[in-house]
């Protein structure tokens, strides 16, 4: 909520507080302070200011509703809002809307702490409770990191809902549903906290980790430039930083947005950095969504070559002191030139052919047809071995090697059902290696992490374990360093099943058990 309609509500609610009740405002409007301070994620600072005052203004209990948004606590924010003077306002709707949703699907969620590193997660189920080491290690190194690029810290604790699905995501945060779902959104950063998908919710995962730390950097940013950091900027930025907390991890590929903006501006799919809309969630389509991210991407790199890092903090520093002239404004003040100047000149170089990247061609998408085979197969395969079949369902998979051998998916499908089989050696030749493949896929590198430790390479044994985790945690085959859940036993005369032993380590260990409690399909 920009301060302009909290300082109108101010004027119509009357003396907001006296003199004698403003013993820690200054001379400062007391809305206005207490809205910075929460728009600056000083939610400390925000509540010793409204505790110095009495006030039962408007303006004011409208910011002790979004304070207790910021804090989490969305029944006691529905709660002050139930005064309808509040909800008449535009804002004061909006917000009760957002906290009684919020409310309604935080009802039964828990909340877990790591007082050290100062993080605040909230789960709404039980089973993605043993994420929450790996969440909090990340989350801190993330934090910290980025902090330190852009020059300013984030007060404790950082706050993080982890929720189940993307109407929870949608009720949370306040991104409609129908934005969610058409551009595939992971997380958002909104009120003050991280709001984050569970990665059992997709199929396959995703990069939790490095969407973790994207979304940390768009709270660091907001409170960096009091909100006023356009979205090209808040985007581009997020995407820069959201890799820096972590070293270079296989198909990283730095010049992607600069390759993906440079692809959509020759053949017209062109967003523009300064035609964004409100929300590159709430954009059309996942593929306008994917070209708005790479051009903000390219955009915020080539101004940074441009100008040194010292000129991004000036650049934020000054958003924060003057953001109501534009960032336009504070791009001329910090550089000499405005977004048209400095677009044009972007855009010139994106005129400039690239020299195309070496494994460019390994990159390339295997035809329809082969893809359309492949499908049926790997879901053959997955049921042959979810009846402890690993040989046949092995056999399935193989032929698909002659043509989609880059596909860590497919060699994972054939490395599992040899491995069910005893093969251990066929296993591993069907793997390949890192160089063979063309993607992060956790399975992949959880069965190459197997493969490692059986073959007395533990250090590569855990860094493949460890990029496993970062793409699909709750795989049952990844959290459990490559051994699956159980399968039948097909030999038994008692139709048992056969459980592989769990991981030594505690954090593993629980992870593995929580995978293989509710398997996905």
């Amino acid at each position: 909520m920009k301060l302009g309609a909290l300082v109108a509500i101010a004027a119509c609610s009357g003396a907001l507080v006296g003199a004698a009740a403003a013993f820690d405002f200054g001379l400062g409007n007391p809305v206005e302070q207490v809205a910075n301070a929460i728009t600056e994620i000083d939610t400390r600072r925000a509540t010793e200011l409204l505790e110095h005052t009495h006030s039962d203004s408007l303006a004011l209990t409208l910011e002790r509703a979004r304070l207790a948004v910021y804090l989490g606590e969305c029944d006691r924010a529905e709660a002050i809002l139930s005064n309808p003077a509040l909800t008449e306002s535009h804002e004061g709707g909006s917000l009760a809307e957002l906290a009684k949703s919020c409310a309604r699907a935080t009802a039964a969620g828990f909340v877990m702490e790591d007082p050290l590193r100062g993080i605040w997660l909230r789960l709404q189920d039980d089973s993605d409770r043993a994420l929450a080491p790996f969440i909090f290690e990340v989350a801190a190194q993330a934090r910290d990191t980025v902090s330190k690029e852009v020059g300013i810290d984030l007060p404790r604790p950082l706050r993080i809902d982890l929720v189940r699905d993307l109407f929870s995501l949608s009720a949370v945060s306040g991104l409609p549903l129908k934005a969610a779902e058409t551009t595939g959104t992971l997380a958002v950063a909104r009120w003050g906290r991280v709001i984050m998908l569970s990665p059992r919710a997709p199929v396959q995962g995703y990069p939790w980790q490095d969407t973790l730390a994207h979304e940390i950097t768009h709270l660091l940013v907001t409170r960096a430039t009091r909100d006023f950091a356009p979205l090209w900027m808040q985007e581009g930025l997020a995407k820069r930083f959201e890799v820096r907390w972590r070293p270079v991890r296989p198909f990283d590929h730095p010049e992607w947005a600069d390759t993906a903006a440079r692809n959509a501006a020759l053949d017209g799919r062109s967003v523009g950095i300064d035609k964004l809309g409100p929300s590159i969630a709430m954009l059309p389509t996942p593929e306008a969504a994917g070209v708005a991210f790479a051009e903000v991407t390219s955009f915020m790199h080539f101004f940074i070559d441009k100008n040194g890092e010292p000129a991004l903090r000036l650049l934020l520093a000054d958003l924060r002191g003057n953001g109501s002239a534009g960032a336009d404004a504070a791009l001329i003040s910090v550089t000499g030139y405005g977004l048209p100047a400095w677009n044009a000149r972007w855009q010139r170089f994106l005129r400039t052919p690239l020299e195309p990247s070496p494994d460019a061609a390994n990159r390339a998408s295997p035809p329809v047809h082969a893809q359309a085979d492949a499908g049926r197969r790997a879901r053959l395969a997955d049921l042959l071995a979810g009846r402890g079949h690993g040989r046949a369902s092995a056999a399935e998979v193989e032929p698909l090697l002659a043509t989609l051998a880059r596909l860590p998916q497919i060699r994972e499908r054939v490395a599992a059902g040899l491995y069910a089989a005893g093969d251990d050696q066929g296993a591993e030749r069907a793997l390949g290696t890192e160089a063979e493949i063309d993607g992060l896929y956790g399975p992949w590198f959880a069965l190459a992490g197997r493969g490692f430790a059986r073959r007395g390479r533990p250090s590569d044994a855990e860094r493949a374990f460890t990029l496993g985790l970062s793409a699909d945690p709750l795989s049952d085959v990844v959290a459990c360093e490559g051994a699956p859940g159980a399968r039948p036993r097909i030999n038994g005369l008692d139709g048992g099943v056969t459980e592989p032993p769990l991981p030594t380590r505690a954090p593993w260990r629980d992870l593995c058990k929580a995978a293989r409690s509710v398997p996905r399909d």
